[in-house]
C-alpha cells in the first residue's frame, strides 16, 4: 500500500500545472491600414506555440506567431483570439475585440445668400461604423474655425469663398469636404427727389431711383422711374439684382390748399427731406420780409426777399434743435407770426 502512495505522488510532480496568461496587443487603424497584432502572453513554461483566430470562427487556423501584420478586409469591431500551447502541453486562449475604424464621409450642404445675410451650413456627413466626433469648419474668409455641427456664418464681404469640412471619427478617422459657398453683392440705389416730401395739393414730388440693379417696382405695382407723386401714403421702392433685393420707404404728405402756408418743421441733416424753411406758394404771394427770432427774442435769420433757402443757421453755424419764432410780412398780406422746429 505505501509503495502506491508513493507512485502517485511522482507522477503527480511530473504533470504540475505551470502558471500561464494568454494575451496580445492590437494597433487601433483606419479601414485600409493594415492591423499589428502581438503576442503579450506569459507562461512559467515554455510556449511553443502561438496561433490565431482572426476571423472569429474558434479555429486557430489563420496565423501562428508572435506578431502579425493583417489587412481586414472590412471595417468594424473584429472578434479575434489568440491560444498559446506549453511545451507541457496546456492550452489557453483570449478573445479581443480589434477595432477597424470606418472612414466618414464629409459632407454639407448650404445656400448661397446676399450681402449682409447669414449662410447657414447642414452638416450632411455620414460613418458606416462608429460615431463621428470631431467637426472642423473653415469658412474660407480669414475667420475663426468653427466646432459646431451644423454652424452659421456672417461673410463681411460679397464674393466667392472656399469652405471645408474635417470630420473626424473616435479612431481618428477622417474625410474632408470643401465647397464654393457665393455671397451675392446686394443692388444699391439713392434716390433723387425733385421737390419736398410736404406739399400742397396741386403740386406734385419726383422721385427717380438711381443706383446699379436690374428691375425696379413700387409696393403698389409700378415700375415707373421716375415717379411722380400728388397723393399723401408711405412709399416704398425695391430694386433687385437676382436674387438680391434692397428697398427704401418715404413718406408724402399733401396738404390742403390755403392762401398762406408756411412749413412749420424742417430737419436740415443734408438729407435732402425738408432741409429748408419754406413758405409755400412763395411764387404766387412773393416777395417776402422773413424774420426769425430765438426764445429770447433775440434774431438769429433776417431777409427781404426771402427764397426758401434758410437751412437753420445762424452765422454760418447750425442752430440747435428747439423752438424758433417767425414774423412774416409778404406783398398784400397781413403780417404772419408763429413758431417753427428745427430737428436734426
Amino acid at each position: 500500500m505505501k509503495k502506491f502512495l508513493v507512485f502517485i505522488i511522482i507522477i503527480f510532480s511530473m504533470h504540475e500545472i505551470k502558471a500561464q496568461t494568454a494575451d496580445f496587443t492590437a494597433t487601433e487603424v483606419c479601414f485600409g491600414d493594415t492591423t499589428i497584432l502581438i503576442n503579450t502572453s506569459v507562461s512559467s513554461d515554455s510556449i511553443v506555440s502561438v496561433l490565431w483566430d482572426l476571423d472569429g470562427n474558434t479555429i486557430f487556423n489563420d496565423a501562428s506567431g508572435d506578431t502579425i501584420i493583417y489587412f481586414f478586409s472590412s471595417p468594424g469591431n473584429k472578434n479575434v483570439g489568440l491560444k498559446i500551447v506549453t511545451d507541457s502541453g496546456f492550452a489557453q486562449a483570449v478573445y479581443h475585440h480589434v477595432p477597424v475604424g470606418s472612414y466618414p464621409v464629409a459632407n454639407f450642404s448650404f445656400d448661397n445668400v446676399c450681402d449682409g445675410e447669414k449662410t447657414f451650413f447642414e452638416n450632411l456627413s455620414t460613418i458606416q461604423s462608429g460615431e463621428i466626433e470631431d467637426f472642423i469648419w473653415n469658412f474660407g474668409d480669414g475667420s475663426n474655425l468653427s466646432y459646431s455641427n451644423s454652424p452659421e456664418h456672417l461673410y463681411e464681404n460679397n464674393g466667392s469663398y472656399p469652405v471645408k469640412l474635417v470630420v473626424s471619427s473616435l479612431l481618428g478617422c477622417s474625410d474632408s469636404a470643401i465647397y464654393g459657398v457665393l455671397v451675392y453683392p446686394s443692388p444699391s440705389m439713392n434716390l433723387y427727389m425733385d421737390g419736398q416730401t410736404i406739399f400742397y395739393e396741386g403740386d406734385s414730388l419726383v422721385v427717380t431711383v438711381n443706383g446699379i440693379f436690374e428691375n425696379l417696382i413700387w409696393s403698389f405695382g409700378s415700375q415707373a422711374n421716375p415717379l411722380t407723386i400728388k397723393n399723401s401714403g408711405n412709399y416704398t421702392v425695391t430694386v433687385s439684382t437676382g436674387q438680391c433685393s434692397t428697398s427704401n420707404i418715404f413718406s408724402v404728405e399733401v396738404l390742403e390748399k390755403t392762401t398762406f402756408g408756411i412749413m412749420n418743421l424742417i430737419t436740415p441733416n443734408g438729407d435732402g427731406y425738408n432741409d429748408n424753411f419754406e413758405i409755400f406758394d412763395l411764387y404766387r404771394i412773393g416777395p417776402c420780409e422773413v424774420n426769425i427770432f430765438n426764445r429770447w427774442g433775440s434774431k438769429v435769420f433776417s431777409s427781404s426777399n426771402y427764397n426758401n433757402d434758410w437751412q437753420g443757421t445762424f452765422n454760418g453755424n447750425p442752430l440747435q434743435e428747439g423752438t424758433y419764432y417767425y414774423v412774416i410780412k409778404c406783398s398784400n398780406e397781413a403780417i404772419r407770426k408763429g413758431s417753427i422746429s428745427i430737428l436734426y
